[in-house]
């Protein structure tokens, strides 16, 4: 596709199509799709995505919620290795899984990220 290119669909066209609906991560609370979270530093913002994406990828209940097993990509940009490491090993010891990838660089938008 030409990155001038832009699908539209009518309203009509919208109307008549049934879409189907689309499956939680997280029963009544998380759905699949890119997200961000902002907020003060220090509050725990990344210890909740960890949290988040470890139960995800390894499909444990997470606060009572069934989880669906899915693999996670987690964009720690702000850390580094050493550092993922031992916060990861703190929060869930030697439990590892490969459906939990960690990247802690990224291209930007419209150079690679895609």
């Amino acid at each position: 596709m030409a990155p001038d290119y832009l699908e539209t669909v009518s309203m009509t066209t919208l109307y008549d199509t049934d879409f189907e609906g689309q499956e939680p991560l997280i029963d009544g609370l998380l759905y699949r799709g890119a997200y961000l979270l902002a907020g003060s530093p220090k509050v725990g913002k990344s210890f909740l995505m960890a949290q988040l994406a470890y139960h995800v990828s390894m499909g444990l209940p997470l606060w009572g919620y069934p989880v669906h097993k899915g693999t996670v990509l987690y964009l720690a940009l702000e850390d580094d290795h050493r550092r993922l490491q031992g916060r990861l090993y703190r929060m869930f010891g030697m439990d590892g899984t490969n459906d939990l990838l960690f990247a802690i660089h990224a291209k930007q938008l419209g150079v690679g990220l895609e």
